[in-house]
């Protein structure tokens, strides 16, 4: 016995098939957004630290050509408050993107709850 591509076609499937068809593209869809958004954050949190370091750096040779007390409390001072102003822009900005992610998964989710309405809108009225 042969099996005929035709037979398993998505016209001659139950509707409980193509709706689980239509749930199984919605996950993926949504598991590729988070992924996305997931990257993004590392690539965002590698940069930030990439930045802090370099400045750590910097810290500790301004340090070791400083000859006075004085100047090294500044340079620490100094060094502090700009830690302490990145760190909060950084918090700021993964606060921005995640809003953002979560704005557009927002849109997808409403899209497919309505694709998912006018389908069964769609079922009621056929024969």
């Amino acid at each position: 016995m042969t099996w005929k591509a035709e037979e398993f076609s998505a016209p001659d499937l139950l509707s409980f098939a193509k709706t689980g068809q239509k749930l199984l593209q919605a996950a993926i869809a949504l598991e590729m957004d988070s992924t996305c958004a997931l990257l993004s954050f590392q690539i965002e949190a590698a940069s930030f630290l990439s930045r802090r370091f370099w400045d750590d750096l910097r810290l500790i040779e301004t340090l070791m050509r400083q000859d006075e007390f004085v100047d090294t409390y500044d340079v620490f001072v100094n060094f502090f408050q700009n830690a302490t102003s990145d760190y909060t822009n950084e918090v700021a900005r993964f606060a921005s993107l995640g809003a953002g992610f979560a704005l557009e998964t927002a849109g997808r989710i409403r899209e497919e709850a309505e694709t998912t309405i006018d389908d069964m809108r769609a079922a009621t009225l056929a024969p």
